[in-house]
């Protein structure tokens, strides 16, 4: 009778050490993406560059590269949407824990919104644009997308007009 209750405690630490292998497995696999998935709907926090970003998290671009997080300005209770590099993100707070199969989230990411079809719909809206390795914001109307660039209509004539590429691109925020 102990020998049958030794070799099941054994056998029972082997299941415990094999399942915990597994969920070790699984983490190794998930992606900050596929995190960011399951989070759509929810209350995030992120930091991105040093600026901090609270809102709802409402889509996550087909390649990944992007999140749109919808954001209520404190002082006017309005709602803005923020378009950010997710390769910009340095920390995050309020993603779900849960482990997503990751063959799931490549799927969901596949059919996700396009950056650039986002981006025309910002035509004519007022934005605030974010530069890497840079202090200052680009601000003025969305005048043209391009395939890899943005261009920025910041009323000093059409000869100015600020030509933003998409890869150096942090975040932009829409002001409607």
């Amino acid at each position: 009778m102990q020998a049958q209750a030794s070799v099941q405690a054994q056998l029972d630490q082997e299941v415990v050490a094999e399942a915990a292998d597994l969920a070790e497995a699984q983490w190794s696999e998930m992606t900050l993406v596929a995190r960011l998935l399951r989070a759509r709907g929810r209350q995030v926090d992120l930091d991105v560059y040093g600026s901090r970003c609270m809102g709802t998290l409402t889509e996550v671009s087909a390649s990944g590269e992007f999140i749109v997080l919808r954001c209520i300005d404190g002082e006017s209770a309005r709602a803005s949407e923020h378009l950010i590099r997710t390769g910009c993100i340095n920390f995050a707070r309020g993603l779900p824990r849960g482990l997503a199969p990751v063959a799931e989230a490549l799927a969901r990411t596949r059919i996700g919104f396009r950056e650039g079809s986002w981006m025309r719909g910002q035509w004519g809206n007022r934005v605030d644009v974010k530069i890497h390795n840079s202090s200052n914001h680009v601000h003025g109307r969305v005048a043209a997308v391009g395939r890899d660039f943005i261009e920025i209509d910041n009323g000093d004539g059409i000869d100015t007009r600020l030509v933003v590429a998409m890869g150096s691109i942090i975040s932009m925020k829409v002001r409607n």
